[in-house]
């Protein structure tokens, strides 16, 4: 429960403290009198977005402190307990597992929130004295209010805002985050397959390109040892002629035709030494040697002329081999390599291309667990679509039940689930649309298409009485949202709020006599124009004090008696 505001340099507001009791609040006051500014302040520390603009011109800053009594048991002590944001002598009170004799556990506790606004910087957020982020303000802030603003009926009619209406009302909290961490999965899976499938078709024309090099690379066979032999092979064919030519000239020279041979030349050295062996048997030695000799050039004869006989000279196979040569430079000459380097060229393709079907794999693997993602959020998001349809259904009947009294009797209301157009989202698989009848007989249709203002603001005033009283937030403000509605019907709307405000704190800024009377508490907003400014004072009126205002509400400038004995009947009709 909100028990007190202090505001300085807001807008307008200068200087300005209140304090606030359980119940129903009303705040009333003259057309630009800043009666929402109160509440405007108010949702700055609750975690609402910052403007420089607020400060009061000639101000260094603002600030705003709001002070709450929090139940022990509820989620917003709880989340003060988690975030170690508790007051010290709170928490010491709380571990003190052996309190004082005759003493009684305190039920509830005090927690401050405070928002500094300055004009060079960022703004600060405390929560207890200590400093604390935004996100956690806002955090803790919806945990202790609730703020209806006065255009929430104009975001009724976004399909957005009624699904998000949906969920909240549902709690749908934790089967969302399920389904939002499906989708993201399901997501970054997604983009991997793509990226994947991406890198396969560049390594599909790749490989297309490496199969068909290779395959010619293969064909050729570039082999070091292939390579080598057709060298040497080349080689020989190439130098045959030559090299009979010089078997040829060895061989003559060795055996010859007449007397100059090598072979006659050696017979006839061994004659003579033969015949000085008989005068000197001390030259047997190199007799003997020269024997050996003319052996081993016989010998040496014949293997040469064995040679000779097997050389052949045989221009075909030496264009052959020519060929078969210049193939395998061109190929090297293709690939940009030497020769030399051809077979490791090869033997890295191979290699490149056995590389480049184990990729495969990886896609193969990534696409199971696409598919598995794919499962997983179906799931997620089927739970999702079952609860929001049971609720939908629910919601539906209480809306139309709560619209009945409010001069649409006889209207419908029915909430619409349609599924989305590619079928996937973080939100999950379908869409809301609130639809409408105002009228008895009549289809019912789209929101937008067929509700007044007056209606609209009727239907949204409904949905959000039904969603108060649904959660468990102990303050909840409704800041002008009897907009276009009068009469009797106002009245109503004004009973309504009361028998909220019996289990919890209803704040509610109106125009509306008729709901104005109905509250607890009255505090009206006045506008004092000073010598070189303009400040908003905000008062709680006495019994006397709130029979002239629901007078003036009443009947504007001149108050008449009838005027002043009306506001009195109003008045006790509801105290």
């Amino acid at each position: 429960m909100l028990l007190s505001i202090d505001i300085r340099n807001f807008a307008i507001i200068q200087s300005l403290q209140l304090d606030w009791h359980s119940g129903m609040s009303v705040i009333t006051g003259e057309t630009g009198a800043g009666k929402s500014i109160v509440i405007d302040a108010l949702g700055l520390t609750l975690g609402e977005k910052a403007d420089q603009n607020v400060i009061t011109s000639g101000a260094k800053q603002t600030e705003i402190s709001a002070l709450y009594e929090v139940d022990q048991q509820s989620e917003a002590f709880q989340w003060l307990k988690d975030n170690d944001l508790l007051d010290d002598e709170i928490l010491d009170s709380i571990l003190n597992v052996s309190p004082k004799p005759g003493a009684k556990p305190e039920p509830r506790t005090e927690c401050i929130l405070r928002r500094v606004i300055v004009k060079e910087g960022r703004s600060k957020c405390y929560i207890n004295g200590r400093n604390t982020t935004q996100s956690q303000l806002k955090q803790l802030g919806s945990l202790l209010v609730d703020i209806h603003g006065q255009h929430a009926h104009q975001s009724l009619l976004k399909n957005k805002e009624q699904l998000n209406l949906l969920d909240r009302y549902a709690d749908h909290s934790k089967l969302l985050d399920n389904v939002k961490i499906a989708y993201q999965q399901l997501k970054t899976i997604e983009q991997r397959a793509k990226k994947l499938q991406q890198e396969k078709r560049e390594r599909d024309a790749k490989r297309e390109l490496l199969s068909y090099q290779v395959e010619e690379l293969n064909t050729a066979n570039p082999e070091q040892s292939v390579l080598d032999n057709l060298e040497m092979e080349h080689k020989q064919a190439a130098t045959s002629n030559d090299r009979l030519a010089l078997t040829q000239n060895a061989l003559s020279d060795i055996m010859g035709d007449g007397s100059t041979s090598s072979l006659s030349y050696l017979n006839s050295a061994i004659g003579h030494l033969k015949t000085l062996a008989t005068l000197d048997k001390n030259i047997a030695g190199l007799l003997e040697t020269l024997t050996d000799a003319e052996s081993l050039i016989q010998e040496a004869h014949f293997e040469l002329s064995d040679y000779r006989d097997q050389l052949e000279c045989d221009p075909e196979q030496l264009q052959m081999l020519d060929k078969q040569l210049e193939k395998f430079h061109d190929l090297a000459r293709k690939h940009h390599v030497s020769l030399q380097e051809l077979p490791n060229y090869f033997a890295k393709l191979q290699n490149e291309l056995k590389r480049l079907h184990a990729d495969d794999d990886e896609l193969e693997q990534v696409e199971k667990e696409q598919k598995n993602c794919l499962n997983e959020y179906l799931n997620q998001a089927k739970l999702l679509t079952i609860s929001r349809k049971r609720v939908a259904k629910k919601l539906s009947q209480l809306v139309t039940d709560k619209i009945q009294p409010l001069a649409m009797e006889g209207g419908n209301f029915s909430i619409q689930l349609n599924s989305r157009e590619n079928n996937q989202s973080a939100l999950g698989m379908e869409e809301v649309e609130f639809l409408v009848s105002a009228n008895p007989g009549q289809p019912l249709q789209a929101l937008t298409k067929v509700a007044s203002g007056g209606e609209l603001s009727r239907i949204s005033l409904a949905i959000a009485v039904i969603t108060s009283e649904q959660q468990l937030v102990p303050c909840i403000i409704f800041d002008e949202v009897d907009v276009g509605i009068g009469g009797a019907t106002a009245e109503t709307v004004g009973i309504l709020l009361r028998q909220l405000a019996k289990d919890r704190q209803v704040l509610c800024v109106t125009h509306q006599p008729q709901v104005a009377s109905c509250g607890h508490h009255h505090l009206i907003a006045s506008k004092t124009k000073l010598k070189q400014s303009t400040t908003t004072q905000v008062f709680q009126l006495n019994k006397e004090q709130r029979v002239d205002e629901i007078a003036r509400m009443l009947g504007g400038k001149v108050i008449s008696s009838k005027t002043l004995s009306h506001a009195k009947e109003m008045l006790n009709i509801v105290s």
